[in-house]
């Protein structure tokens, strides 16, 4: 009987991983898409285009999959923290801490966009902050589960 029931549940195991996978590879082909079409739109700024911005939709798609895949672990908290800490560093680099330099036909202009800068890092920030209480709370549930069945067992 115990044969039969780690079979069903390496089945169950298996469609919630299959599932999983399909979801996140749907949701990277999104947004892929969607960087694709982005990287179409002209934009002055210099550092906005280029390996810089290659590298960063890659490893932020690679995080879109990583963390869908690890939906419902402990280590989707972690990703998720990861990520943003990535994105605040990205976007401080590329915004050359605020200031950005740029010409256009012989005329040099200087861009200060601290205040945008301020904005993207405390949205990132924000994200940080949620998946710490992500965590925590991933954290507790599992607690609970754990109290809960050692009050059972007794």
């Amino acid at each position: 009987m115990d044969e039969v029931m780690e079979h069903g549940e390496n089945r169950f195991v298996a469609r919630v991983l299959i599932k999983r996978f399909f979801v996140a590879i749907a949701k990277t082909a999104i947004v892929c898409i969607l960087f694709m079409i982005f990287s179409t739109f002209p934009i002055p700024f210099e550092g906005v285009r280029g390996p810089i911005f290659t590298t960063f939709a890659s490893v932020f798609i690679a995080f879109i999959f990583v963390i869908e895949l690890l939906r419902g672990t402990i280590l989707q908290h972690v990703v998720s923290i990861a990520n943003s800490l990535i994105i605040v560093v990205y976007f401080a680099y590329i915004m050359n801490a605020g200031v950005i330099n740029f010409t256009i036909e012989q005329i040099n202009l200087m861009v200060d966009l601290r205040f945008f800068l301020a904005i993207f890092v405390l949205g990132s920030i924000l994200g940080f902050a949620k998946s710490m209480l992500g965590l925590l709370n991933w954290l507790t549930k599992r607690d609970e589960k754990l109290l809960q069945f050692q009050v059972d067992a007794m």
